[in-house]
């Protein structure tokens, strides 16, 4: 049996904040067996929270909404950030609400707890599947954000296009999928 990695030892911490959204880290950190300290940069933020979401006609919400950091309009599951003002599963429903109008049918379904970058981000994605029933009639869209209401066959094809390219979104259909929430047929 392989021995374990010993541990290496973080040695300081320190920070700067960004934004209200975003610290950056530095951590100098020894390792074992090794002379020196190595800096390593990761950042802070607040947890996503997104949602697989099958509504009544059966079709899936996406949201289209312009993403400086990529500079384009990108598709996405409805979600946000976790923004501690409830559980994740309080946050994935008020998102749900807040970006298509959809409201929950029933609780949300834990999908999984994932780490999006372990090598940068310091935070995780709560990933859910929801059903949902029809759009409010009162609802009115967020100014940035469009809701499109796709089929199976539409995602699938969006996927295999790269026009739906989001990996964690992508993981969570795939995580749908093995948990039997979800089929493509």
């Amino acid at each position: 049996m392989q021995q374990p990695l010993p541990l290496p030892e973080i040695v300081a911490i320190s920070q700067t904040k960004n934004s209200p959204w975003v610290i950056t880290r530095q951590k100098s950190i020894r390792f074992a067996g090794q002379s020196g300290i190595h800096d390593y940069h990761s950042f802070a933020q607040a947890d996503y929270v997104s949602s697989l979401v099958i509504a009544e006609d059966g079709t899936i919400p996406l949201v289209e909404q312009y993403r400086p950091a990529v500079e384009k309009f990108t598709l996405e599951l409805p979600g946000g950030l976790h923004d501690n003002s409830g559980t994740p599963s309080e946050n994935a429903i008020r998102e749900l609400q807040e970006e298509t109008g959809l409201t929950a049918t029933s609780p949300p379904i834990l999908l999984g707890n994932l780490m999006p970058d372990s090598g940068r981000l310091e935070n995780r994605l709560w990933g859910f599947f929801i059903k949902a029933g029809s759009q409010a009639k009162d609802w009115a869209p967020e100014a940035e954000i469009a809701p499109r209401f796709v089929s199976k066959r539409e995602l699938r094809d969006l996927i295999r296009s790269g026009e739906f390219d989001h990996a964690l979104h992508i993981a969570l259909i795939g995580l749908a999928v093995m948990h039997g929430h979800f089929a493509w047929d």
